[in-house]
């Protein structure tokens, strides 16, 4: 190292203005170069006259000392130095810069005079005071760095400690890191640190040192070619690096080059052969004489390809050695490469099979053997993608496994191994379909995500793997985890992946539709593949997907842009004659599917005669262009046969035209029983439009074959096994129709026993509230006619209890898997605590889910992960159901109750349960003095008669504006004179079902002034009798006694005997106090001033009362959903006076309109009140428009506020068929407080009661007549 000057700013011990010290020799001082210190001797003499030269730079003390050493020269000047520094180093503080400038020559005089751990000390001790503030400063800090790396290096030599060999490269590493780029010495730095790279490759063999000690020598021979021990250590070991020439193959710069290895950077062939040729030209002296001539020949040669001097280079070394010397595979290795980029893949897969025979297996050996491995894998995969031959696919497949099982779990290149093993994993699953592949794959694909989670193809590969072993175990689980991953997939890509990518993910999702019946996986489907249409043309395969989605939802939701988007789309795809036969028929059979659908009665669109034409002649053309080798033959005949079904309904068919409809029926139900897809039509599905053309056939023409036929049909579809539960109930159902006929009771009631089995599977706890309400209420789903038909032939059999059992079955079932989730765990708590335990967190976690499609803003990812938690938590919550029934005495836990539950509760009066039929009503009796459970035949009621009050009554209520709580409905009713259409409604009812029933039951008119109450009734009412005013029922055009159902009782209504049943068992909670909301400004609601005298006139009575009651008051801004929730928490009792609104498309999100928004006000769903379970509910008092009205669609689930404040646990409920005027609210709300609480007490079991007082006192008031003022409220519950 040259002579630097070295600028010191310090300050004096004691304080005294800044001086400079200049001039310090560092090659001297610091030792940099031993061999040039003459003896310790002059080191000091140097030192000393550098120091002398400027006195005024020290402290007088330190002056005098110096004139000391000066002047007795028979003291060691080693020993003076080294005293000297110590003594001057201590005079500063630690962290002064001057502290470290001392330590430096400290450590330059120990390590001359020996002592080198105490040198190591000085120069560590100078490290931590040294500040980097310019270059000199880190000159200081290099030299400390270099002279501690040559002290532990040499200790090392002695000793042989490893610890010091690693802290020495350590130091070296960090000399070179603070030297200058143009430092003089570099080039001796980079020779030491090879050097000690080199001791440690010896001692470890870790093949980084390998690398690195190479590549510091080139980089000290290319600063000076001349650098002798840099020169040293190539000639020393080369010979040994030569075995390890893979390290070329390993480098960046090979793996850019070689192709399979990145492809898409490789040059040339010339310049890959060039560059290795470059690195042996740089080391003559370690080859052989004759490698070397080779090697300057064909530098020399230009006029000969480089690749072509490569392989003779490479054959040539490689003759040199004997089979099995280590040196002869890492040739081998080189040579691979070169025959692949001549072509030569025969050639090259040899040569690395001969490479794996020499090389030797340690940790270095394994990397070139699985570098082999990677390319022969590659070859064959390739030759196989050319040629076709499975053996070349096989083998590729071996070698990919053996390459990831030679690869450390960190290798660089692990990725892309897995990568290519899972490609052709895939391929071979596609081509053989062998179950073990789908294993291996699954497998090899999670390996890969754990290796790299954000690696965008592992997770498709996962997704995939995921996928087909859904496909072949029906395992939901699996269909979800695919989703997820194709999700990530979709989210890691880059754009010219994605098109793929997402068209499988739409495609999996229409795969998981068809096992969960979840409309959202359509649509999900549909945007999956708009959004891959943005990055380009898609695939054949998913404008399929696309059509058959959007002929889904179009099902499903009646949704006409779905229709008209793929009839659009199909005729535009058909129009392309370039198409194949297989093409065409994917695309004819989802487009004459869709035709189908817009053909259904229940379609919003228009009839139209050409539409069906339309789809049976697609339908047909589909069939013409099947080929014979198509998987799923089913779903056109499928189609067809409901097409033809159609058709028969219209005109007069001929015997032809049935002949024809049913052979193409019978070819459905013979290709149904061989079909192997997944998503296709099973048999069930197929006989029931066949069974539906029979019986029209035998209509039309009577045959005893057909009758036989049409009977053999239905019976098959009903028994046999299917996914489809659906299917299997229309099938029960067609059975029972053709016993019906035959008036074959008991087969009529074996078919129904299938069809209420079949009702138990309808919904599933997987699915949202809202999805489950979506599946029961589809237009296929026939719940009502199983119910009216099963229960009419149980009592014409003589089995009302089971006519019992199988309408509580049919009704209100989603609302019934709700309630199972709340039931008391206690019992099975004192056998199965565990068990116990783990069922109520299940079902608390079920319950809490029950509505999370409706969350507002929630992303798609944490939709979808929602969607899969409910997956799994309902099957463990049916796991546990069936460990708990396998119990002694749970036989029949959480299953439906049977009719000894129902006569076994006192109801304290009577239960009329009224099932809707074809020809005839039958009121089931429970609680009467006729016996526990007793039928009567009402013969003047049937279904549509029933169904035509109730259109009567929508249209009073129509004209008459009730849909909402206002103080000018009274006059809205007045106005348009719609009495007359109200009296006859209840009149009918009277006549029909009311009086007949009263007469049976020997019930008389009950006194008012005997002071005794009335006997209590309970309606339970199903089909378009849950829409009508039983409790008003009566002729009001005379004013005889007897004429008027609430002469005879108090009425109340219950959704379902088992609710009430239920309810009627609970034991009350302590009262906790009352809740009153009043709403009376509610935005963009009309006004309702009067819910302010109500509630006042609610709070005075409860104060008035003597209970001491707590009474609460949540009333216009204060009054918003969160609080009104917290508030039914804390109380027994509520009272919302406020507006509601009744959703008929949309009957969840059905509210009370309260505070929060100032727009439009802010809702408290139906959804949020029905999954709260509040156990201290008691009481609700409704005083809003329509909160007893159901939706028509889901007649049989009640599903509306009253019934959602029984789901929350309020066993009493005061709620409103329609719009009340506001001016008679405030009246019957005094009157049924008053007498709840006229005991001094709150007592909410009188609620019924005051309910039939206070509309008594209201007809007083406002006359029998005027029904919208007392008709509308009504109490439902115990």
């Amino acid at each position: 190292m040259s002579d630097q000057n070295l600028s010191i700013s310090h300050h004096h011990a004691d304080g005294e203005s800044e001086d400079e010290v200049n001039g310090l020799d560092l090659q001297r001082v610091s030792g940099a170069q031993d061999s040039e210190i003459d003896s310790a001797d002059s080191l000091v003499d140097e030192f000393v006259r550098r120091l002398t030269m400027f006195p005024e730079a020290l402290t007088p003390y330190e002056h005098t000392f110096l004139q000391s050493l000066q002047r007795d020269r028979n003291v060691c000047s080693l020993d003076k130095l080294i005293t000297l520094l110590k003594f001057a180093s201590s005079h500063y503080p630690d962290g002064h810069r001057m502290k470290g400038v001392y330590f430096v020559p400290l450590g330059t005089a120990l390590e001359t005079k020996g002592l080198e751990d105490e040198a190591i000390g000085a120069y560590e001790r100078a490290l931590d005071e040294l500040e980097v503030v310019d270059s000199d400063g880190l000159s200081f800090i290099s030299i400390c760095f270099d002279r501690i790396g040559t002290l532990l290096k040499g200790r090392y030599d002695r000793l042989g400690e490893a610890e010091d060999l690693h802290k020495a490269i350590w130091a070296q590493e960090m000399c070179i890191a603070c030297t200058a780029a143009d430092g003089e010495n570099l080039d001796e730095l980079y020779g030491s640190l090879s050097h000690s790279l080199g001791a440690r490759w010896n001692l470890v063999r870790d093949e980084e040192d390998l690398d690195r000690m190479l590549s510091y020598a080139e980089k000290a021979i290319a600063l000076n070619p001349s650098n002798a021990r840099a020169q040293s250590i190539l000639g020393l070991n080369f010979v040994e690096l030569r075995s390890f020439t893979h390290r070329t193959l390993r480098s960046d710069s090979f793996n850019d080059r070689v192709p399979g290895a990145q492809d898409s950077e490789t040059d040339s062939a010339d310049s890959f052969a060039d560059d290795l040729l470059h690195r042996w030209s740089m080391f003559p002296e370690a080859l052989t004489s004759y490698e070397n001539t080779i090697v300057l020949s064909l530098l020399q040669g230009r006029n000969v390809c480089s690749l072509d001097k490569l392989i003779t280079l490479s054959e040539s070394a490689i003759s040199h050695y004997p089979d099995g010397h280590p040196l002869k595979g890492g040739y081998l290795t080189h040579l691979g490469p070169a025959l692949e980029m001549k072509g030569l893949e025969d050639e090259a897969m040899g040569t690395y099979e001969r490479a794996l025979d020499s090389i030797v297996v340690d940790s270095n050996g394994l990397k070139l053997i699985s570098i082999c491995f990677s390319r022969i894998g590659a070859l064959l995969k390739g030759r196989y993608d050319r040629l076709g031959e499975a053996e070349d696919l096989h083998k590729a497949i071996w070698a990919q496994e053996m390459c990831i099982a030679c690869t450390a779990a960190d290798g660089k290149r692990l990725d892309e191994f897995y990568g290519s093993l899972l490609n052709s994993l895939v391929v071979r699953w596609n081509v053989l379909q062998d179950e073990e592949d789908i294993d291996r794959l699954l497998s090899r694909a999670e390996e890969a995500t754990t290796l790299n989670a954000s690696d965008a193809d592992f997770q498709h590969y996962l997704g995939l793997a995921l996928r087909t072993s859904y496909v072949r175990h029906r395992t939901l689980a699996h269909i979800d985890r695919a989703i997820l991953a194709m999700q990530r997939a979709v989210s890691c890509s880059m754009p010219h992946d994605r098109m793929e990518m997402l068209t499988d993910l739409a495609s999996t999702h229409y795969l998981r539709m068809d096992s969960v019946e979840d409309t959202s996986d359509a649509s999900a489907c549909i945007k999956y593949v708009e959004q891959a249409m943005a990055y380009g043309k898609i695939s054949f395969e998913a404008h399929v997907i696309l059509l058959e989605c959007l002929r889904i939802v179009f099902y499903m939701t009646d949704d006409v842009q779905c229709y008209e988007r793929a009839c659009s789309m199909g005729e535009t795809l058909l129009a392309d004659d370039s198409l194949s036969n297989i093409q065409r028929y994917n695309f004819l059979v989802p487009l004459g599917g869709i035709l189908l659908v817009s053909c259904r009665r229940s379609c919003t669109l228009p009839p139209d005669p050409r539409r069906l034409k339309k789809s049976i002649q697609t339908l047909e053309r589909a069939i013409e262009c099947m080929p014979p080798e198509e998987p799923d033959r089913v779903r056109p005949y499928y189609f067809l046969t409901q097409a033809l079904l159609y058709q028969l309904r219209i005109g007069t068919p001929t015997v032809s035209e049935f002949e024809y409809a049913i052979s193409i029926g019978r070819k459905g139900v013979e290709l149904a029983s061989e079909r192997i897809k997944l998503n296709s039509a099973d048999q069930t599905s197929c006989l029931l439009p066949l069974g539906d053309i029979l019986s029209r056939y035998e209509r039309a023409f009577p045959q005893s074959r057909v009758h036989e036929e049409k009977g053999l049909v239905f019976r098959q579809a009903a028994q046999l096994p299917s996914r489809y539960h659906h299917a299997r109930l229309g099938g029960a159902i067609g059975w029972a129709a053709h016993c019906f006929g035959m008036q074959d009771w008991e087969g009529c009631f074996d078919a129904y026993t299938i069809a209420m089995e079949c009702m138990q599977h309808l919904t599933w706890l997987g699915l949202s509230v809202v999805q489950q309400h979506r599946v029961i209420s589809r237009r296929d789903m026939p719940i009502d006619i199983a119910r009216s038909y099963a229960a009419h032939v149980a009592v014409l059999l003589g089995r009302s209890g089971v006519a019992l059992e199988w309408i509580e079955q049919c009704r209100s079932m989603v609302w019934r898997r709700i309630l199972n989730l709340r039931v008391s765990m206690d019992v099975l708590a004192g056998v199965e605590p565990t068990l116990a335990r783990r069922l109520g967190e299940v079902s608390d976690l079920l319950q809490k889910g029950a509505y999370f499609d409706l969350r507002l803003g929630m992303e798609e990812g944490s939709l979808e992960m929602g969607k899969q938690q409910r997956h799994r938590l309902a099957e463990e919550w049916e796991d546990l159901v069936a460990q708990t029934r396998s119990l002694p005495g749970f036989t029949d836990f959480l299953k439906p109750k049977g009719a000894a539950y129902f006569t076994s509760c006192e109801f304290g009066g009577m239960v009329v349960l009224l099932n809707v039929f074809k020809t005839v009503c039958t009121a089931i009796i429970l609680g009467s003095n006729k016996g526990k459970v007793v039928t009567f035949w009402l013969r003047q009621m049937n279904e549509e008669l029933a169904t035509s009050l109730q259109k009567g009554l929508h249209e009073t209520l129509e004209q008459s504006g009730r849909h909402s709580r206002d103080a000018r409905a009274s006059e809205a009713w007045y106005g348009h004179n719609r009495q007359d259409g109200m009296s006859k409604v209840l009149s009918v009812l009277w006549t029909t079902v009311v009086k007949p029933l009263f007469d049976f039951l020997d019930l008389e008119p009950h006194d008012s002034l005997s002071g005794s109450d009335p006997p209590r009734l309970w309606w339970c009412p199903t089909g378009p009798l849950s829409f009508l005013p039983l409790h008003a029922a009566g002729l009001y055009n005379t004013a005889e006694r007897g004429t008027k159902a609430y002469e005879f009782v108090a009425s109340s209504y219950t959704p379902t005997v088992g609710i009430l049943a239920d309810i009627s068992n609970q034991q009350p909670e302590e009262f906790s106090g009352l809740l009153t909301v009043c709403q009376p400004h509610t935005p963009g609601q009309n006004p309702i001033p009067k819910t302010e005298d109500e509630v006042c006139s609610v709070v005075q009575v409860a104060v008035e009362s003597g209970s001491a009651m707590n009474v609460s008051l949540l009333g216009n801004d204060d009054a918003t959903p969160d609080a009104v929730l917290s508030g039914m928490v804390g109380h027994s009792w509520i009272h919302l006076a406020c507006h509601a609104r009744q959703d008929p498309t949309q009957p969840l999100e059905s509210a009370f309109m309260l505070a929060g928004d100032p727009k439009e006000g802010c809702p408290l769903k139906l959804t949020e009140i029905a999954k709260r379970a509040n156990t201290k509910a008691d009481f609700a008092f409704l005083s809003a428009c329509q909160t007893a009205t159901g939706d028509v669609s889901l007649s049989e689930e009640s599903v509306h506020l009253a019934a959602g404040m029984l789901m929350a646990g309020y066993r009493r409920v005061i709620a409103t068929m329609w719009a009340v005027n506001d001016s008679d609210a405030p009246i019957i709300a005094k009157m049924v407080y008053e007498y709840m609480l006229s005991d001094g007490r709150a007592d909410s079991g009188k609620s019924c009661l005051a309910l039939h007082r206070a509309t008594a006192s209201l007809r007083k008031e406002r006359g029998v007549t005027n029904f919208m003022s007392w008709v509308p409220f009504i109490h439902y519950g115990a």
